[in-house]
């Protein structure tokens, strides 16, 4: 695949779509810990942002869709790297 064929408002969609679905099963993973921080604001704030973000997955065209996935693959990775340090650190 070439970068020609890549939407840049696809992939920044697809990264803040990884990135916020990546946080949602950080919270997920996080209620089993005994002394997790959790924050209904954000997590609720989360699950409106990606409520959002759906129609831009479903009406998408077969050749923006790469650019979609990718961005989401890049998304969820910033985000679990940055968990991953924060957790580690």
């Amino acid at each position: 695949m070439s970068l020609a064929r890549w939407h840049a408002w696809d992939l920044l969609v697809g990264v803040m779509s990884g990135s916020t679905l990546a946080y949602l099963l950080a919270v997920l993973i996080g209620l089993l810990l005994p002394s997790w921080p959790f924050n209904g604001f954000f997590t609720s704030l989360a699950l409106v942002s990606l409520a959002l973000q759906w129609p831009a997955w479903e009406f998408s065209e077969p050749q923006r869709a790469s650019s979609l996935r990718l961005g989401l693959q890049i998304g969820f990775a910033l985000l679990l790297v940055l968990w991953l340090f924060y957790c580690l650190a």
